[in-house]
């Protein structure tokens, strides 16, 4: 007969005084529940036969079970199984502290996902501190012979935290493939041994090792040793760490210096300066909270030369070609934010706008007061900055004997103090409960201090005197007297909306539950009048080539040096496609269409004008289902000046096995961007449960290149894929047509329960400094 009874109700019938120490322990009950007999021996509870022990979140499952409420513990013997936490811990005997939650096992066997082990003990260390194992064996395969795992002498488990081995092997079947004396496996960043193989035409034959190691509770350290046939050993050290109230504060460092035995290699197409042997990069970012509300941050990056981020950090190069360098305090609060700046020029090689310092107060929009005669209160919003600004343009130079060379540039440092207001006041209107209107005045101040005459006595004299007056124009002005240059700004934004809905279109093919279609008009005027042509003034804050539109508001215009006049009037049209998925309105189709007529037209420095009209612009995305998708960015000239750029991509799951993607990037006749018509097309394709094919190609129209290639043969190896892939890329020079091939071969294995881990056998050319590494 089940017997099923609480163990307040046992310590009530044998001793009062146990019930005292039992509710210092808690209020919430012990229930056990057992098949066979139960007793209360020597004030210890006993039961026996399919036994259940329920206590909060844990759960002990096993033949047998004593428990004394004295010292709190449960000692279970015969097909133990413990929950708690969302983990499972099997073994024949445990010993487990319902008060301490410390852990006793002997051959234990756990599921902490993805990671299964057994072991001989699994022993807590101290409360709360994590786990020590025994001769453990660890695999993520859910199997009884599992086609790889790890032996390990002794074991240290910190859930959430990281993994340390020690005396480890790696098995593949049931053959050993590698040793190491001690392995750490952070479950938080990216840490562990790994290495990647590979060969590129860059580098050559290589193989890149990273080694994760931890340096305090919440600092983590990694070590590199990289090998590359073509360039020599390079070493690295980085670190992450995190401190502060409740570790929001954090701080990454990284060094690396490379003994390049080749630094002449190019395969850019590109003319390039030499560089010095000795290649090295030190960077530093952080954010460190000195309250809630205060926060600094640093981004600092010292590099050799100026091709060392192309050279060995290619990914990054891509994203981040020249790093800044800046230290800021900021203050926010919800009404402002005050930011101290101090931005220097670490790299002499790079263009820098030093700001040493700049001070910079910044008022979000927010009410005021009711204005006359309205229901709504009068928004204020400002920016106010202080900085002297110096602009330096970098040079190019080479220690190396056999090239010794200095290039300077072609034009001055100039340098000036900056003081900028901005205020503006915006009225938000709302008439016939569906047409708003936003008028908006505003007024700006800025004061340059007296800076560096124009001189170019860098330019060589073969350059043409249009060119020279040009440049001068753009760069410096013609005279180091102040200048003090007022804005003033005025518009008027409004939109409304309106919208029709279709109930009864109905197909659970297509996810459609009802239909409704939602327009919304909306114009922008906008009138700027300056009292000084930026012509005329330093460009520190300047507009740089583009194809989007620049803002026509204030304060997102954020280019203050170049502000001309200008009378534009914005006019749109915004179109949603919804329908219901999930309770809530999804977007199956959203296009914003707009373009800018010109009244008086902007005249930036050293950008062409629009004329009286710029493109029209249209951006798509269109996503009815979530295995295809279309997004679409366009602009079509409405004049002769205008250029054209339309920029694709679809993405089409057509079943379960094949997958494809095609991207086309079109721009014609931009005055500062070559013309181009590039695609890229890519697709996989699971021939069957073990094999995959996968591609990606890109060609380039204008010229007839095939710029890119990358085909790859995925294998599963049940817990793991294997791929190798080659890479070809073709580098053209536009101005010399001399193209110069680079090709690479890329090895990887991925673990599908843990994609991101590292564990002892990781070649990825995505991590470390091998990002890209053929790109």
């Amino acid at each position: 007969m089940k017997i099923r009874f609480l163990l307040l109700a046992l310590i009530l019938l044998s001793a009062a005084n146990a019930r005292a120490q039992f509710g210092s322990f808690g209020d919430i009950p012990i229930e056990i529940t057992a098949d066979g007999e139960t007793r209360f021996i020597g004030g210890v509870a006993v039961a026996e036969n399919n036994v259940i022990v329920h206590y909060g979140t844990a759960s002990i499952y096993a033949d047998y079970v004593q428990y004394n409420p004295e010292t709190r513990d449960v000692l279970a013997i015969g097909n133990v199984r413990l929950y708690r936490d969302g983990r499972l811990v099997e073994a024949d005997r445990a010993l487990f502290n319902l008060e301490t939650k410390l852990l006793r096992t002997s051959d234990f066997r756990s599921s902490m996902t993805p990671f299964f082990a057994k072991g001989e003990t699994l022993n807590s260390l101290n409360v709360g501190s994590g786990y020590e194992a025994k001769n453990i064996i660890a695999t993520t395969s859910d199997s009884s012979k599992p086609d790889y795992y790890f032996k390990a002498g002794n074991a240290r488990i910190h859930p959430n935290d990281y993994i340390t081995l020690s005396n480890v092997s790696m098995y593949v079947g049931t053959t050993r493939v590698f040793w190491f004396p001690y392995i750490y496996q952070s479950l938080k960043e990216e840490s562990g041994f790994n290495f990647t193989p590979g060969y590129s035409s860059d580098w050559g034959a290589y193989v890149l090792n990273r080694y994760g190691i931890p340096l305090s509770d919440t600092t983590h350290g990694a070590l590199q040793l990289d090998l590359r046939s073509k360039r020599g050993l390079a070493v690295g050290f980085e670190t992450n760490s995190s401190f502060g109230p409740e570790n929001k504060s954090w701080a990454h460092f990284q060094s690396y210096y490379a003994a390049d035995a080749n630094s002449s290699i190019n395969h850019t197409a590109e003319v390039l300066v030499p560089v010095t042997s000795s290649r090295y990069r030190l960077s530093l970012q952080s954010r460190t909270y000195l309250s809630d509300d205060l926060y600094a941050n640093v981004d600092i990056n010292k590099l050799s030369d100026y091709r060392f981020l192309r050279d060995f950090y290619p990914g990054e190069y891509h994203t981040n070609p020249q790093p800044d360098n800046m230290v800021s305090l900021t203050k926010w609060d919800e009404q402002y934010t005050l930011t101290g700046i101090a931005r220097f020029q670490a790299n002499p090689f790079f263009d820098t706008t030093e700001r040493l310092p700049e001070i910079a107060l910044d008022v979000t929009r927010q009410p005021i007061f009711n204005a006359p005669f309205c229901n709504s209160p009068l928004f204020y919003e400002s920016e106010t900055s202080a900085a002297r600004l110096t602009r330096d343009f970098g040079t190019l130079s080479s220690t190396d004997a056999l090239h010794p060379i200095v290039t300077s540039s072609l034009f001055n440092r100039y340098n000036a103090f900056r003081f900028d207001t901005f205020h503006q006041l915006s009225l938000p209107q709302t008439y016939g409960g569906w047409l708003s209107v936003i008028p908006r005045i505003g007024l700006r101040g800025t004061y340059y201090s007296s800076g560096a005459e124009s001189t170019l006595d860098n330019l060589p004299q073969a350059v043409g005197l249009d060119l020279r007056q040009d440049v001068e124009v753009l760069l410096q002005r013609k005279s180091g007297d102040p200048v003090f240059r007022p804005v003033f700004n005025a518009g008027v934004e409004s939109s409304f909306k309106f919208s029709r809905e279709w109930e009864n279109v109905q197909s659970r093919a297509l996810g459609l539950d009802g239909l409704r279609h939602v327009v919304q008009p909306y114009t922008d005027f906008s009138f700027v009048k300056t009292g000084e042509n930026p012509n005329g003034i330093l460009q520190f804050d300047r507009l740089t080539p583009t194809t989007e539109l620049p803002a026509i508001t204030f304060p997102q215009f954020t280019t203050l040096d170049a502000i001309p006049n200008w009378t534009i009037w914005r006019f749109g049209v915004r179109n949603k496609l919804q329908t219901r998925r999930d309770d809530t309105n999804y977007n199956l189709l959203t296009m914003d269409t707009f373009f800018n007529a010109n009244f008086d037209a902007p005249s930036y420095p050293g950008i062409p004008s629009e004329g009286a009209f710029s493109n029209l612009c249209n951006q798509l995305t269109y996503a009815p289902l979530p295995w295809v998708s279309l997004r679409m960015a366009s602009q079509i000239p409405l004049q002769n000046t205008g250029f054209t750029q339309v920029n694709t991509d679809v993405h089409f799951l057509a079943n379960e096995d094949l997958s494809f993607s095609i991207g086309h990037r079109y721009l014609d006749k931009n005055p500062f961007f070559l013309n181009s018509s590039n695609v890229r097309f890519g697709a996989y394709y699971r021939v069957n449960d073990n094999w995959a094919f996968s591609f990606t190609d890109q060609y380039e129209f204008s010229d007839g290149t095939l710029q890119a290639q990358e085909y790859e043969i995925h294998r599963d190896l049940s817990s793991w894929i294997a791929s190798l892939g080659f890479t070809t890329r073709e580098n053209r020079n536009s101005i010399t047509g001399q193209s110069v091939s680079d090709i690479g071969i890329i090895l990887t294995f991925t673990l599908k329960d843990l994609p991101n881990l590292r564990l002892p056998l990781a070649a990825h050319p995505s991590t470390g400094t091998s990002s890209n590494i053929t790109k």
